[in-house]
């Protein structure tokens, strides 16, 4: 097991939370009979955390999640957000806040958006390739295929720009 942090050789360094893994050692290392300031040595944790984790085991049967933050959406509000932003992807997170949760900030918004794995990145459109167009890119590839990296360094200057707008901010050109 890897050492608890400390500042020096007998104290250890409190942490804000245990992770799971370490609650469930904890647990039952109490449940095997071993004394509550034993656990703290033998684990590197603070005695009163150790105290305050199996008292709460005890109560519990078992630890509850904390309960956090109330969220600002309703699940509703959620649904609604990405049913907006799935029917038209050129709307900015501030527009779809705007039209579903005015009070919510655009923040807020992505981050809702982001838990459902939908990010705002917008492509502009692009002309098809049609057999004309493939016909004129074939001409040039094969005008050019005996270049050498040097002459290319050189001479080549490329314009496939494609402007990709993220979440409704600034606006990035982006060679291809």
């Amino acid at each position: 097991m890897s050492p608890i942090l400390r500042s020096h050789a007998k104290k250890p360094i409190p942490s804000k939370h245990l992770s799971e893994w370490t609650r469930g050692r904890v647990c039952r290392l109490h449940e095997r009979g071993m004394l509550l300031k034993e656990i703290s040595h033998h684990l590197n944790i603070p005695f009163t955390t150790i105290q305050n984790t199996v008292a709460r085991w005890d109560q519990e049967g078992e630890e509850k999640e904390g309960r956090g933050r109330h969220p600002k959406t309703s699940k509703a509000q959620d649904q609604a957000m990405v049913e907006e932003a799935l029917k038209n992807r050129h709307n900015s997170y501030q527009d779809i806040a705007k039209k579903i949760a005015p009070d919510v900030s655009e923040k807020t918004t992505k981050r809702g958006l982001s838990k459902k794995n939908l990010k705002k990145w917008v492509a502009q459109e692009r002309a098809h390739l049609d057999e004309a167009l493939a016909e004129k890119r074939l001409k040039w590839a094969l005008a050019y295929r005996n270049w050498t990296k040097k002459m290319w360094r050189r001479k080549a200057m490329w314009g496939d720009e494609v402007t990709i707008e993220r979440g409704g901010g600034e606006k990035e050109k982006v060679d291809i």
